[in-house]
């Protein structure tokens, strides 16, 4: 059984006539009824049910047309989707980004997709992680870097990064002699913390209602520099990831460890379906290689060291 043969046999199913299928089809007519013949002795069954008027499908070629088309359709899907694969360079990619992206080397990652990938252009839009959701499940964009997997079946999440809590203070403040500090000991202080919409915010939040207390939240900030700068104030401290917290070390702050540890982790989320674009596919796939060379354990190493600072002994 051949390809065109069935192709053969639901051109005349179509027309219940051998030469209009023929001429749709673009061969002989004589060509066309070997091959169907062929096609019958092969199966051992009369397909069609011939008179010099009329050509009808029996009852075993009913059947059999069934088959046939559902085979022809799967064909033509393969075709499509092999086809976009190799045209696919032109293709397009809108990836939500949260913002503090550039603490895990994520930049990296997308420019070296670019570079392997030049064709394909790429928008970025950044929000924060519950927002970006929204628009993932809206199918406003077609991928999301964000700091939680929600569990939804409709998402599928690739691990990118794994990160640590950590507590940050002035230098005068009483905390800030320790190297690290529980956080049932931090109940009665004022916080200034990222947005509720950002998967951070969910997660230091569920942390201390199971150690036993509503956080104090003075104020939200997207801004880390923000952050840091009112907690450089003393207007309150901040619990950040250690990555992003040691990347924007500054004079008068202090930086400890957190017990028990908070993990933080970052995933790639894009739509759970089985008729992803060949880019999209792709881009999934990159990453995966991608974290799987710069992160071999898929994490982040955390070491969280005070930088000596010129200016160190300024007055703050």
């Amino acid at each position: 059984m051949e390809m065109h043969q069935l192709e053969y046999v639901l051109a005349v199913a179509r027309h219940s006539n051998f030469t209009r299928a023929a001429q749709e089809i673009k061969t002989s007519q004589s060509s066309l009824s070997q091959q169907i013949s062929k096609l019958e002795n092969e199966l051992g069954i009369s397909l069609f049910m011939r008179t010099t008027r009329s050509v009808q499908l029996t009852p075993a070629g009913k059947e059999f047309l069934t088959h046939a088309k559902r085979i022809m359709a799967e064909v033509i899907e393969a075709r499509r989707c092999i086809h976009e694969y190799v045209s696919f360079g032109k293709g397009h990619i809108s990836v939500g980004v949260i913002p503090i992206i550039g603490h895990y080397r994520i930049p990296n990652l997308l420019s070296s997709f670019k570079s392997n990938y030049p064709r394909v252009t790429l928008s970025l839009r950044e929000k924060q992680c519950n927002e970006l959701l929204d628009l993932l499940h809206n199918s406003k964009i077609d991928a999301a870097f964000v700091q939680k997997d929600n569990g939804a079946p409709s998402f599928q999440f690739i691990p990118v990064a794994t990160d640590q809590m950590v507590v940050v203070t002035s230098e005068r403040h009483p905390l800030a002699t320790r190297k690290s500090v529980d956080l049932k000991a931090l109940q009665c202080e004022n916080f200034i913390v990222p947005p509720p919409a950002s998967g951070h915010h969910e997660d230091f939040h569920n942390a201390c209602l199971a150690a036993g207390f509503e956080p104090n939240i003075l104020m939200t900030c997207s801004s880390v520099k923000t952050i840091l700068s009112l907690v450089r104030e003393e207007l309150g401290i901040a619990v950040l990831p250690a990555n992003v917290a040691s990347a924007d070390w500054g004079i008068c702050l202090k930086i400890l460890s957190l017990t028990p540890t908070i993990n933080e982790k970052i995933f790639l989320a894009v739509k759970n379906n089985d008729d992803l674009p060949p880019t999209l596919k792709a881009f999934m796939e990159f990453t995966s290689q991608w974290v799987n060379k710069h992160n071999p354990q898929n994490h982040i190493k955390i070491k969280v060291i005070p930088i000596k600072s010129a200016f160190e002994d300024i007055i703050c």
